[in-house]
């Protein structure tokens, strides 16, 4: 007989509440989404709003606005993910924990750079400046990586952390974080204001989802070892 699937205290691997209807709103934020993101693409509704803030790219705002779009680029934000998970496990000395943080992070993200395929919005345009010191961006623009990445991750650690005195060391300096980079992304002219706020509807409508899941196999994954460990006791 398998063990049953052992839940921590965390709130990061608790059991999900309402698993089916997080999996509904989360069906429906994607293709929620994907309509808004197609009418974005033949219609450019939020371009003045886009173009307004890009102007803003001068004096200490536009190094701001590189390093940390080039900070949180696909390579360094996936080392990120990955040494994130490793002081995870050694904090919390919880492979569980470490696993749901690493999945729930990698599900949610991921899923937000697949869109961008469906979608296929085209980029805003880069200013020579822009392009000359970040680059050029040759994949879709909807909903922003950056973004959806930042947002995960930061939610993320703020589950870890809720149950414990750092949480408010986490959201406050995660929040500002956020903010930061729905604004780099738009000033540095890599993504229109819609893509960036996108993904942060994204990430509200898919986080729960991702979270439970990752919980729910990284519980069945533990009760399957325990199992075979027991198996080989007796």
């Amino acid at each position: 007989m398998t063990p049953p699937p052992v839940w921590s205290g965390s709130p990061l691997t608790a059991p999900p509440a309402r698993l089916r209807r997080a999996a509904l709103i989360a069906v429906a934020t994607v293709f929620g989404l994907v309509l808004v993101g197609f009418v974005l693409r033949f219609t450019n509704l939020d371009a003045a709003a886009s173009t307004a803030i890009h102007h803003l790219r001068r004096g200490v705002l536009a190094p701001l606005a590189e390093a940390l779009y080039l900070a949180l680029k696909p390579v360094p934000a996936a080392l990120l993910m990955l040494v994130s998970t490793a002081a995870v496990a050694g904090l919390t000395r919880s492979w569980r924990q470490a696993l749901v943080f690493l999945g729930t992070i990698a599900l949610t993200w991921g899923s937000a750079e697949a869109i961008k395929l469906v979608v296929d919005r085209p980029r805003p345009g880069l200013s020579e400046a822009a392009m000359a010191t970040v680059g050029k961006a040759v994949d879709a623009s909807f909903p922003s990586g950056h973004v959806a990445f930042t947002a995960a991750f930061v939610v993320t650690c703020a589950y870890l952390a809720w149950g414990t005195r750092w949480r408010a060391f986490v959201i406050a300096p995660g929040a500002l974080l956020v903010a930061c980079m729905v604004a780099a992304v738009v000033i540095e002219g890599v993504h229109y204001l819609g893509d960036a706020l996108a993904s942060l509807v994204w990430v509200a409508g898919v986080f729960p989802v991702a979270r439970g899941l990752c919980a729910v196999a990284v519980a069945r994954a533990d009760a399957e070892m325990r199992r075979r460990r027991s198996r080989q006791v007796v």
